[in-house]
């Protein structure tokens, strides 16, 4: 009996549920038997985090980049040149100067694109460039070039320069005043070396505009350390074929007509620019209809 009173109290330990039963037959067992209790490991699942304040918990979201247009609208572009008895160039910059700081407008230069190529697609509207034609590397600079210079200077604003390279000397002046505005952040681009019309050079020689470009750059390169990625075409005339220009590491090429948009998926992009009219405002307006700014 005391066995089989063993097996009970071992069976209401195991099942303390179960209430014992007066009724129910007690059974001979043979031999003493072994109770195997089972244990279930359970991993606990994670408790999410929530944020008293209410606000979702960030997320990983992919990095959608913009798709970009390739055709852009060039950034109005003003040409000016040394002052003579007919025109005060340093006063039509002064006045221009206060038009583009009233308007918010972000001067830069070729060079800028053509380090930042999305710039003109992320800033429209909103960009403006300034160049001053034939600055002659062998001679000193004219004083209205100077003061225009000076006037730059003072309001941060860059300019694009044309330097005509002519012979192999470079008037020290000049050249230390190009190379101080070279590491500045101004461009300094070729106007060709003799100041060629490359158009009719192309007609009659065609291998010649290669030289009148390369020449340039070399010279210009060796007073400033940078070579020049702009080609100012003297009295805007553009070739037929550019291979030649494009072979001499040319990537900008600035004429006078047309070229108010361009293809960013090119190697060598025309770009237009206006003249002086009348004075500053009325140039201004001009440009607005002409690049669409």
């Amino acid at each position: 009996m005391s066995k089989y009173l063993g097996l009970t109290l071992i069976f209401l330990l195991v099942f303390p549920s179960c209430t014992p039963v007066s009724n129910v037959k007690t059974i001979s067992l043979q031999a003493q038997p072994t109770v195997i209790v089972a244990t279930a490991t359970m991993t606990p699942l994670p408790i999410p985090t929530v944020d008293p304040t209410g606000t979702p918990a960030p997320t990983d979201m992919p990095t959608i980049t913009p798709t970009l247009d390739p055709i852009r609208s060039t950034p109005p572009t003003i040409m000016l040149h040394r002052s003579n008895e007919n025109f005060d160039s340093v006063a039509f910059l002064r006045d221009l100067i206060a038009i583009l700081k009233q308007n918010e407008m972000k001067v830069i230069t070729y060079r800028d694109i053509f380090n930042n190529p999305s710039i003109t697609a992320t800033e429209k509207g909103k960009l403006f460039i300034i160049t001053i034609d034939d600055i002659y590397l062998r001679y000193p600079m004219h004083s209205s070039v100077k003061e225009m210079i000076d006037l730059l200077q003072q309001v941060g604003y860059p300019a694009v320069l044309g330097v005509i390279t002519e012979s192999d000397y470079a008037y020290p002046e000049t050249a230390a005043m190009l190379k101080e505005l070279s590491d500045a952040g101004w461009e300094i681009a070729t106007h060709t070396n003799q100041h060629a019309n490359l158009g009719e050079m192309e007609h009659t020689a065609p291998r010649y505009v290669f030289t009148e470009v390369s020449t340039s750059m070399d010279k210009i390169e060796k007073v400033t350390g940078v070579q020049p990625v702009t080609l100012i075409l003297p009295e805007g005339q553009m070739v037929n074929d550019p291979r030649f220009i494009k072979r001499a590491g040319i990537y900008w090429v600035v004429g006078i007509n047309g070229g108010t948009t361009y293809d960013s998926r090119k190697d060598l992009i025309y770009v237009g620019r206006e003249s002086p009219f009348e004075n500053a405002e009325k140039t201004f307006e001009i440009m607005r209809k002409r690049f669409g700014f």
